[in-house]
């Protein structure tokens, strides 16, 4: 009995030892693995240290890890508007628990979430610069705006990131601004993380007054950059060919009340929207689905948030004018991936419509007297005034 002991003892011996010397072999094991795993085994050796920090390693561990050609997000950062500071926000985990803690490694004050992309995000930092920053790897890099454009009294400054890991290592950052002097012309400058340099003002162009389109929150889908825009047609710009395209905006139907917000957002390379309205009480909004040819948008449907009440009556809507009690509505695949899920903060709660299903679900509670959101309120303040925007994480190695 002890000789077969010692004999499987030699022979598990032998084979970690053809892995370590193998680094082909060991490479490919750990491409396999989970990112949290391969953070924590940098600390195993030398040899993975080097292999787990090889920049072509980072990629092919991030390739190797996609569904059907899109990457799938690890949580969701939901960040307030009215009541929580600028570097606060609430993690909601889409697949397993992840404490990752954001932005510690930043000395900078205040640091505000601008847009997520693909393991990336870009923030805006108190000290008159932008980062863009990989919180699962811990690093970041700062980036100034172009000199001719730089922060002054004059100019309105929107930037916007553009990163796909499954096609290129390297990011765009694509700068949108306008000078008040000149209203409604605009320029556009482009980073290149490649080169390490901007170029400036490659496109020069004119908005109508009438079509106000929001720089501000670029959806990055299909190698393009897309603004939601307020009038008959919006921008979108294809980061490859640096070149700027218009697509329609003009909606189907509509309720018969003012808009109150529209969230626009995409999945699986599908844009969507979402339009909510301004009523006393509106637990309704509409979702639209943009055809693949950029044609037109197309009704998908009318949500109604009584419904979700039904399934979830500890749900409080609806109980002060004007603030439905909802907010952060964004888009992310369905487990059988055909149709999105529309996920949303309601009461302090993560609920979904899942398309597939036609279903209301809940996908994230802190549990029976804990509300997201509700850490940084007043005594006077109702939570319902809050409103949130929700951004997606990936859990990836991508290199800065």
């Amino acid at each position: 009995m002890q000789a077969m002991k010692k004999k499987t003892c030699m022979t598990l011996n032998s084979a970690a030892e053809t892995i370590a010397y193998n680094q082909d072999l060991l490479t490919e094991i750990l491409l396999r693995l989970p990112t949290k795993s391969l953070i924590k085994f940098k600390c195993v050796s030398k040899q993975w240290l080097f292999i787990i920090s090889d920049p072509d390693f980072c990629l092919s561990h991030t390739r190797h890890h996609h569904s059907n050609g899109f990457l799938s997000p690890t949580a969701l950062l939901l960040k307030g508007d009215c009541y929580t500071p600028p570097s606060e926000f609430a993690i909601v985990p889409l697949k397993h628990y992840s404490k990752v803690p954001f932005f510690h490694y930043i000395i900078d004050p205040d640091i505000k979430i601008l847009q997520s992309c693909n393991g990336l995000l870009i923030c805006e930092s108190s000290r008159r610069s932008y980062l863009i920053c990989n919180p699962t790897t811990k690093s970041f890099w700062r980036l100034h705006p172009p000199s001719n454009s730089y922060y002054n009294f004059l100019s309105k400054f929107c930037v916007n990131l553009a990163f796909d890991p499954l096609r290129s290592p390297h990011y765009k950052i694509i700068c949108i601004w306008e000078n008040s002097r000149e209203p409604y012309k605009f320029n556009l400058d482009v980073f290149s993380s490649e080169t390490d340099s901007w170029s400036i003002s490659i496109i020069t162009f004119e908005v109508d007054e009438e079509e106000a389109i929001d720089f501000q929150d670029g959806v990055f889908c299909n190698g393009r950059i897309h603004w939601c825009g307020y009038g008959n047609e919006t921008l979108y710009f294809d980061v490859e060919n640096e070149s700027l395209k218009t697509m329609p905006m003009t909606l189907p139907t509509r309720m018969d009340a003012p808009e109150e917000c529209r969230y626009f957002g995409e999945s699986r390379g599908v844009l969507y929207l979402a339009v909510t309205y301004c009523m006393a009480v509106c637990l309704e909004f509409d979702v639209f689905e943009m055809a693949r040819d950029y044609s037109q948008w197309n009704w998908k449907k009318r949500l109604n948030l009584g419904d979700a009440v039904k399934v979830f009556p500890e749900l409080e809507l609806g109980c002060v004018e004007y603030c439905p009690g909802f907010s952060g509505v964004c888009f992310i695949r369905s487990e059988k991936e055909e149709e999105p899920k529309v996920v949303l903060w309601a009461d302090g709660k993560i609920i979904c419509f899942d398309f597939n299903e036609g279903a209301w679900k809940k996908l994230y509670d802190l549990g029976p007297g804990f509300k997201i959101g509700s850490l940084y309120l007043g005594e006077d303040d109702h939570l319902h005034y809050e409103k949130f925007h929700a951004y997606q994480y990936f859990e990836n190695l991508s290199c800065l």
